[in-house]
């Protein structure tokens, strides 16, 4: 039992240490740009070095609480009219009155000013980076969780009641890694739109103020292309199989992007990081079924690297190598497993 803690904890502390990384190349305002310029409608046909400048100051990374109740300042806590002062100042909102709530906070979130507005206008975008596909819930319901509370936390910081017109549009954009076959290579937006269903009331104001795009990124990085740019980018970034001067090379001559130490530090860090994961918790997982069996241990295994995202093809392989069967057993197993566990 003590083991199996003390691995657990070693794994959770690992995770911990990939997640940081991941979400600091995130927040790189070049990698900002692309995604904005291939997802967000907004942005549609614009160069990623012409968004750079509309991205206000630095993304706040692992920051603010998606629950409300927990980032107030005293001076905040005070009065409302404190509060209605500082609706007047720029700036995330991190409050809304409900405590006792647990923490999650937003991967990457920062304010992108709308191009082509005579007046100022702003959005809020929040990025996600998941790399578990299958969590137990849809995504996509996560994701309109966090819009709404990304509407309702703008109260007293972007806009006071009964000016509801001030409210900034917002986004929350879901990298996903590793997706299934059916979400490879996709983008896909849920957002708010106007049916009429018994006559025609013609424009009753503004209603487009939320959505959801899920960016679905395949196993394998996607082959040079306009349509798929982005997929390949951050495919790039994120791979735990390429070498660092590899990634190098194809960002910067295909994206015209130059990595920094700072960069190439945290890339090397997250491939060390996702192989430390990896071999520990399949080591896990395989010691903990053998123990009762090696249909078990095969399970164990299958059930360690899904949930690990490794792909079905390196699963494969490390069935027949740890239990010395067959690549037909082994392809039987998957099937029976797969998705399934």
């Amino acid at each position: 039992m003590e083991v199996s803690l003390e691995r657990a904890m070693r794994i959770s502390g690992l995770n911990a240490q990939y997640d940081r990384h991941a979400k600091n190349l995130l927040s790189q305002k070049i990698v900002l740009a692309y995604i904005l310029v291939n997802a967000v409608s907004e942005f549609a046909g614009l160069e990623p070095e012409d968004v750079i400048p509309l991205i206000e100051g630095d993304p706040e990374v692992s920051m603010i609480p998606v629950n409300p109740g927990e980032t107030n300042s005293p001076e905040e806590e005070k009065s409302g009219a404190l509060r209605e002062i500082a609706s007047a100042i720029d700036g995330c909102s991190t409050e809304s009155g409900i405590p006792y709530e647990g923490r999650i906070t937003y991967d990457v979130r920062f304010f992108v000013r709308v191009p082509g507005k005579e007046e100022k206008v702003k959005i809020i975008v929040d990025l996600e980076a998941q790399k578990n596909f299958y969590p137990g819930y849809d995504l996509v319901t996560r994701g309109v969780f966090y819009t709404s509370r990304m509407i309702s936390a703008q109260l007293d910081t972007e806009f006071v009641i009964p000016h509801y017109n001030d409210i900034k549009k917002v986004y929350s954009i879901w990298i996903c890694m590793n997706s299934p076959q059916k979400a490879r290579n996709t983008i896909t937006e849920f957002c708010m739109e106007k049916r009429n269903i018994v006559g025609n009331s013609g424009d009753l104001g503004r209603y487009d103020l939320l959505s959801v795009i899920m960016v679905g990124l395949p196993e394998k990085l996607t082959e040079e292309g306009r349509e798929l740019k982005l997929h390949r980018l951050l495919g790039t970034l994120f791979s735990d199989r390429m070498p660092v001067d590899r990634k190098k090379e194809i960002l910067s001559q295909e994206f015209g992007i130059s990595m920094t130490l700072d960069w190439e530090r945290s890339v090397n860090i997250m491939c060390n990081l996702s192989e430390a994961i990896e071999e520990r918790g399949i080591e896990k997982g395989i010691k903990t079924g053998l123990e009762k069996g090696i249909e078990s241990g095969v399970k164990a295994l299958i059930e360690t690297c899904m949930e690990l995202d490794v792909s079905r093809e390196d699963t494969l392989i490390r069935l027949v190598q740890k239990f010395s069967m067959t690549k037909e057993n082994a392809e039987r197993y998957l099937n029976q497993y797969w998705n399934k566990v």
